[in-house]
C-alpha cells in the first residue's frame, strides 16, 4: 500500500454540482444520449447521482460513472484510463459507465492524444481520484455506523464492517460521502492487489460479446 498526498484543493479536484448536498440529477434523455445501453438498461439507471470528484459520480443504486479525460482515437484510452479510477475505488467493473469528458482544464490535465503518454501521465492522478472517493465512502460508513474508519473494508462496490456484520453498497453511502472534504492523504493499492488494472476488458464503445 502506498500513501499519496492529494496535493490539490477541493475547488480544483471537485467538479462542483450546483445542487445543495452534492446531488446531481440527470434527466432521462441525457442518460440515453451519454450511454450505449438498451432501453431496459437505461430504465435501470439511478434516479440520482452524487458527484464525488471531477472524475466520478455514484448513483443511488451503486452504478458508477467515470469520466475518461483524453480523446479516444483508437488507442483504447477511453477504456484503460477509467480502469485506473475503478481499481482504486474498488468497484465492480460491470457496474461502471464510462463517459467521454469535455475539455476542462480546471479539472483535467493533458487532454490530448499523442506520444503514448496517457496512462503514464494519468497513473497517479486518476488512481488518486478513485482512492479519494473510496476513502470518503469509508468515512461516511464509519460515521453512519459509529465505528472506526480503519475497520471499514470494501470489495466490489460494497462497504463492510466485519466486526458488527454491517454492510452497505456504495449507492447507500454516496449522498453522505459527497458532502465530505477530500482527504489530504490517500492509500493506494499495491500492484499485487490489482483486480482491474492489468486485466483484459472489452472496449467500452464496442459491442457486448
Amino acid at each position: 500500500m502506498t500513501i499519496v498526498k492529494t496535493s490539490i484543493g477541493r475547488r480544483s479536484f471537485l467538479k462542483v454540482s450546483a445542487l445543495a448536498g452534492g446531488g446531481l440529477v440527470l434527466g432521462f434523455n441525457s442518460l440515453i444520449s451519454c450511454t450505449n445501453k438498451s432501453e431496459a438498461e437505461v430504465l435501470a439507471l439511478p434516479k440520482e447521482w452524487f458527484e464525488m470528484n471531477g472524475y466520478l459520480k455514484i448513483g443511488d443504486n451503486g452504478l458508477v460513472t467515470i469520466m475518461s479525460p483524453n480523446p479516444e482515437i483508437g488507442q483504447n484510452v477511453k477504456t484503460s484510463m477509467p480502469m485506473l479510477v475503478a481499481e482504486e475505488l474498488d468497484v465492480d467493473w460491470k457496474n461502471v459507465i464510462v463517459e467521454q469528458a469535455p475539455l476542462n482544464t480546471d479539472i483535467f490535465t493533458r487532454q490530448l492524444a499523442g506520444g503514448s503518454q496517457s496512462i503514464r501521465m494519468a497513473w497517479k492522478g486518476m488512481r488518486t481520484a478513485g482512492g479519494a472517493a473510496r476513502q470518503m465512502l469509508c468515512e461516511a460508513a464509519a460515521t453512519t455506523w459509529q465505528v472506526p474508519v480503519n475497520e471499514i473494508t470494501t470489495e466490489a462496490g460494497v462497504l463492510y464492517h466485519k466486526a458488527s456484520g454491517k454492510s452497505a453498497g456504495y449507492g447507500e453511502m454516496a449522498s453522505a460521502a459527497a458532502k465530505l472534504e477530500v482527504p489530504k492523504e490517500v492509500a493506494l493499492k499495491d500492484i499485487k492487489d490489482f483486480k482491474i488494472i492489468g486485466t483484459s476488458r472489452n472496449n467500452v464503445d464496442g459491442l457486448k460479446l
